[in-house]
């Protein structure tokens, strides 16, 4: 109840402050009228068009102005009365309309017919560059990216400046974990259930403030999904096949007009990617040293659909409704056999072992958000509020089997003996987010936002494995990799903001204030259960911000964040494979981070862009990987494995620098440079360990003759640092190359060859008191690609009815953004 309690009073207390800012507009005034101007054609607004007030009377002029920036107008302390409104601009025929008035009147869309004698036939297009920089923000157009086209999130994460991806598909941003939302909002969705083409642009915020969620280490990575806005009917159809034998295909539709907009978007992707493991581990026991050698050969295969339905309802010039549902189907198998030899203190190999380590997993996702946008008269002054439902449904199977020889070639069960069992589970995960903000202009140069927001996940899993015991050949129920697990999550936020400035020096203040709430339980095991209660945390930031003469601009800001244990963070069974095996930590606390940078932007004539950032982090109870050995008795039987479970470290320090430079060379070619430095270290459990880290990237984009466009881009990643040892270097070059076709360039065939030398892998060396290992993993990353996309469509603002019915038209602000 307290929660709700919280939640409720702190929604009032918001609704009350709107309400009482649109009781102190009324106030002030005696009457009004407002409006709002758009080409009836397009849809999009008309700015800097004359709009009169005259008198009904003698049309004497009463007062007048030019409509604004997003084609509103308003005239305010006016007298209650009647008037004729009387619009004016060149290329349209000249508007007048009848308005009766008594406090306050909003005559909504006025749709303004262009002139017989208008330019037609003219177009002009313009083109959203690859990667633009802003003093807080990065954003990064994936339509500029060909490298990623036919594939996933994670593909296409790859190619961001200041982004890491692993072979793994985890992803940093200066050597620390962000967190991922998709369209501003958590999902249960992860990066490879995400395709490629559904993107429409990633947006990096290094060090957010109050009004984002203080979740992250290193910032927040939006994923910003397509949504079509282009009046009449259009799309995009395409499919594409690789070297690897995946495939891909999808179909794009929109249809709008007037105050309806329709978009239906699905996609098909049919990923294949064989990997080979390795591990070569030093045994330390006492003065006995032996070692093991183990090989893994298999094929990861992502099978999955994904469809997108919705509708944006533009009820009038000031309210608009979205509504949208998603589907998400896929089929993830890993499927590997294994080879593991036994060496002697001479590195002899004594004995063999042969199995397989095959899982499958099914998985339903279902997405539905609602989300409500009210403009107000005063410019600038929003109300935003939205649910977000999200729903999962998985299944699992697992098989696991280990038979040892001796070097003959003869089945030997000592000291090792033959392992087999099988595993099925089944669950399901609902995350349940709402939010509503509001923000509102004191004067020209200041502004209040504020906002609350409430996350609930459920999070519900069986997995029942059984071992067989080959005395009697009987499968038998084994406790140990088995869970029936519950853990449920809330986390509620509420903050405000004030912005404000001085001439060329700007500010931003904020506070945030977060409670979350965590219980769990594993209902195989007695007594296995927590219950967590973290109280209210405040998270301040503070943004300084000054323009200097010449485009330049510099800021200093501090952000306060907090990385809260991942769920599976949490879980504690244990995941099992070839004598190294993995568990939650129930007992991890979240981590703290201080975060200090300071940045300076400047424009070199349009035609160069450098931001150049100093940043600074401390964080305590930092979240990190701890290995150890010890025993685990699993099939009834004790096996020595490598232990490796999160723990919290003392702290954790990085300080470094990020230079990102935008270099426009000619008018068709462009090139996006990324380089990040830092110095790390970490301490845990009485180990330290530290170093220099660098990262490097280049995008290149250049426009050749006869409708082509070449992309090439690269990376370099410097060892990491870990509590326990490090990973070593790694780098890899992409190239995509496309043709357009067709008049209207709306036919397009793209190639892209990914990792051209066949470089990207994973290599890592942990060192505990009993052991030293070296971990190798490589995926097939070099693959070609070939893809196919066609556009189609019309701006048809009347689509669905070619003919008027009497009456004005209704419609709302048909501008916005395309494919």
């Amino acid at each position: 109840m307290r929660k709700l309690g919280l939640l409720i009073w702190s929604m009032g207390m918001l609704a009350g402050t709107a309400a009482f800012a649109q009781q102190q507009q009324g106030n002030q005034q005696q009457a009004e009228i407002l409006g709002k101007l758009i080409d009836d054609q397009t849809g999009k607004p008309v700015e800097y068009a004359s709009v009169a007030l005259l008198k009904s009377t003698d049309s004497s002029v009463v007062t007048g102005m030019l409509s604004k920036g997003n084609g509103d107008f308003d005239f305010r302390n006016i007298a209650p009365g009647k008037y004729i409104l009387k619009i004016y601009f060149i290329g349209y025929e000249t508007f007048f309309k009848p308005v009766t008035v008594r406090q306050s009147s909003d005559v909504g869309n006025v749709r303004l017919k262009t002139t017989a004698t208008a330019l037609k036939g003219v177009e002009v297009v313009g083109e959203k560059p690859a990667f633009t920089m802003e003093i807080d923000k990065r954003v990064f157009n994936v339509e500029k990216n060909l490298a990623s086209v036919g594939g996933t999130a994670t593909d296409v994460l790859r190619q961001v400046p200041s982004v890491n991806v692993d072979i793994d598909g985890n992803v940093s941003v200066r050597n620390g974990s962000p967190t991922i939302f998709i369209d501003g909002r958590p999902s249960t969705l992860t990066l490879d259930q995400i395709p490629a083409d559904a993107i429409q642009s990633v947006e990096v915020v290094t060090n957010p403030s109050a009004k984002y969620d203080a979740e992250g280490m290193s910032g927040i990575l939006n994923i910003v999904l397509k949504k079509n806005r282009k009046a009449g009917i259009n799309g995009l159809i395409q499919g594409g096949y690789t070297s690897t034998k995946s495939s891909n295909a999808g179909v794009d539709l929109n249809a709008r007009q007037g105050k309806i907009n329709l978009f239906l978007n699905y996609s098909l992707r049919d990923r294949r990617s064989p990997m080979k493991q390795h591990m070569f581990r030093k045994n330390i026991d006492g003065n006995d040293v032996s070692y093991m050698d183990q090989y893994q050969d298999g094929e990861f295969g992502r099978r999955f659909q994904n469809g997108r339905l919705g509708f944006d309802w533009f009820i009038d010039n000031r309210n608009t409704l979205t509504v949208s549902q998603g589907i998400t189907a896929g089929d993830f198998n890993n499927l590997n056999t294994q080879e593991i030899f036994d060496l002697n203190g001479n590195k002899e190999r004594i004995q063999r072992g042969l199995g397989r380590n095959d899982s499958k997993h099914n998985f339903r996702n279902y997405a539905t958000q609602v989300g409500y946008k009210r403009t107000f008269s005063k410019e600038g002054r929003e109300l935003t509020a939205d649910v977000t439902y999200n729903r999962a449904n998985n299944r699992n199977n697992n098989d696991y089997s280990l038979q040892y020889f001796d070097m003959a070639g003869e089945p030997s069960n000592s000291p090792n003996r033959p392992e087999t069992r099988y595993g099925t589970g089944s669950g399901n995960t609902t995350y349940l987010t709402a939010q509503v903000d509001f923000v509102t202009p004191l004067t020209e140069k200041s502004k209040v936002e504020a906002g609350l927001r409430s996350n609930n996940r459920r999070f519900n899993n069986v997995l029942s494995t059984f071992g067989k015991d080959f005395t009697s050949g009987e499968f038998a129920y084994d406790s140990s990799l088995s869970n029936d697990y519950r853990y449920t999550e809330q986390i509620n936020a509420a903050y405000v903001s004030y912005t404000g400035g001085y001439g060329n020096f700007g500010f931003q203040t904020g506070l945030r204030a977060e409670q979350s709430f965590y219980t769990g339980e594993l209902r195989n095991v007695k007594g296995a259960s927590y219950e967590i209660d973290y109280p209210i945390s405040l998270f301040p930031s503070v943004f300084l911000s000054q323009k200097l003469k010449g485009d330049h601009e510099l800021q200093l800001n501090y952000s306060r964040r907090i990385q809260r244990p991942w769920f599976r963070d949490l879980l504690p069974n244990i995941e099992y494979n070839a004598n190294s095996a993995r568990r939650g930590n129930p007992s991890l606390a979240p981590e703290f981070t201080n975060s200090f940078e300071l940045s300076y932007l400047k424009d070199f004539n349009r035609k160069v862009n450098v931001l150049a950032s100093l940043y600074f982090r401390n964080t305590n109870n930092a979240i990190t990987n701890f290995y150890l050995d010890t025993t685990l008795v699993l099939d009834g039987q004790e096996r020595k494995v490598l232990l490796n479970y999160p723990i919290n470290a003392d702290h954790r320090n990085s300080y470094g620098a990020e230079l990102t430079v935008r270099t426009q060379v000619t008018k068709g070619w462009d090139i996006t440079t990324n380089v990040n430095m830092a110095q790390t270290s970490v301490s845990a459990q009485n180990l330290d360990n530290s170093g220099f880290i660098w990262f490097g990237k280049v995008n290149s984009n250049t426009k050749l003759p006869w409708n082509l466009t070449l992309q090439v881009t690269g990376e370099y990643e410097s060892k990491q640092i870990l509590p326990q040892g490090e990973e070593a270097p790694e780098y890899q070059i992409d190239l995509g190359l496309k043709k357009d076709f067709l008049k209207k360039k709306n036919l397009s065939v793209m190639v892209g060859l990914n990792d051209i030398f066949n470089t990207d892998r994973d290599l890592s060396w942990t060192k505990t008191s009993f052991s030293e290992s070296e971990r190798y993993r490589k995926r097939v990353s070099r693959e070609l690609r070939v893809n196919v996309s066609w556009r189609f469509g019309k701006m048809d603002a009347k689509i669905f009815n070619k003919k008027k019915r009497g009456g004005e038209e209704g419609g709302g602000d048909m501008g916005g953004d395309g494919f």
